[in-house]
């Protein structure tokens, strides 16, 4: 470098649901060049939503002058919509009702149920958004629980699990969602974060901001360039609990969002065993493969959000064979044998990486 540049590491924590942890950490690691040619105004700011963080950063231009009081409520708004901890939400409400009648739902709730189904069916079913009631059952959920569940009970949560059990219609325009169960349990959480991440930075977009991140609880989107004057630079957490906050690697993206799912932080022992929160749906049981964690890169971040979540359910090799035929930018932190971790990467993944 032909100047001297200071490293300002920003970390960004992502807060889990309640009784789930950290899910995963990222870094945004923005630097800043002092007398490296003329310098670039930026501003932001951040606040609390959806049990975690926000935070916008962007680059000071005509035009490009975000409003905090109107993004907060844009959020509170789309809380009301896809919260399960809110009880009169739109997703409580449908959470409650009875089956076999056609529930109302707004178009945004439309389109994130879409994109979940879009998921689950390329995953083979290793997404589900109605896995809840065994997340809760195994003590994940709002009770803490010791032993693990009888097979009865595990069979008796599994009735109502399945996106075979819940459709969509639509009739002049107007959506509506039909439960199969009355158990069904929707839970959109690992979708929402990414899908609110992606509406903040088209608004960005559609107010003359070119160069901007946007990030909820870890759901990142950015473009353009960050303060250095380059593309934004994202950081990726080592899984191994001694090495907490210390960043594996750095993805350089510029028009795209970025998300990571982990079990290094949200596990408990059960009868001697270790589980993490990470439920296979087609097993009905604790996902258990080599998967500490898996990194997405994606045009919007609630699809990133997915396919990462969907990841660490597959397993290695099939979970990269399924990011190659779908041509996604992935990078797999595997635990070996002998307890070290072993990187694995998609071809579409290598241009993002910062060596």
């Amino acid at each position: 470098m032909s100047c001297n540049k200071s490293q300002d590491v920003r970390v960004i924590r992502i807060n889990g649901k309640k009784k789930q942890g950290v899910r995963l950490i990222l870094w945004a690691l923005l630097l800043s060049c002092a007398g490296c040619g003329k310098p670039v105004a930026y501003s932001g700011f951040e606040g609390a939503t959806m049990g975690t963080y926000y935070r916008l950063q962007y680059r000071l231009t005509s035009g490009c002058e975000p409003n905090q009081q109107r993004v907060d409520g844009f959020l509170i708004e789309f809380n009301k919509g896809l919260s399960t901890y809110i009880e009169d939400s739109e997703i409580s409400e449908i959470n409650a009702a009875p089956a076999g009648r056609p529930l109302p739902i707004s178009p945004r709730f439309a389109r994130v149920l879409d994109a979940a189904m879009q998921v689950q069916q390329q995953t083979g079913g290793a997404f589900d958004v109605t896995v809840g009631p065994l997340v809760n059952l195994w003590g994940f959920g709002p009770e803490d629980r010791q032993d693990a569940p009888s097979l009865d009970e595990q069979a008796r949560a599994g009735e109502a699990v399945g996106m075979n059990l819940i459709s969509m219609e639509t009739a002049n325009g107007e959506w509506a969602l039909v439960k199969a169960h009355p158990n069904t349990y929707i839970d959109l959480s690992a979708l929402a974060k990414g899908f609110a991440v992606d509406e903040l930075a088209q608004q960005l977009r559609a107010a003359g901001c070119g160069h901007f991140m946007v990030d909820i609880g870890g759901e990142v989107s950015a473009q353009g360039h960050s303060p250095s004057g380059r593309a934004w630079r994202i950081g990726v957490e080592a899984p191994a609990p001694d090495r907490q906050g210390s960043v594996q690697r750095v993805l350089s993206i510029d028009g795209q969002a970025v998300a990571t799912s982990g079990d290094y932080r949200n596990f408990r022992e059960i009868d001697g065993l270790r589980i993490d929160h990470v439920f296979d749906p087609r097993s009905r049981r604790p996902a258990d493969n080599a998967v500490a964690s898996a990194t997405v890169i994606h045009p919007q971040a609630m699809f990133a959000d997915a396919y990462a979540t969907a990841l660490m359910v597959l397993g290695v090799d099939e979970g990269l064979a399924l990011a190659k035929d779908l041509d996604l930018p992935v990078l797999i932190i595997a635990k070996s044998a002998d307890g070290r971790f072993v990187e694995r990467y998609t071809p579409a993944m290598q241009p993002f990486l910062v060596h």
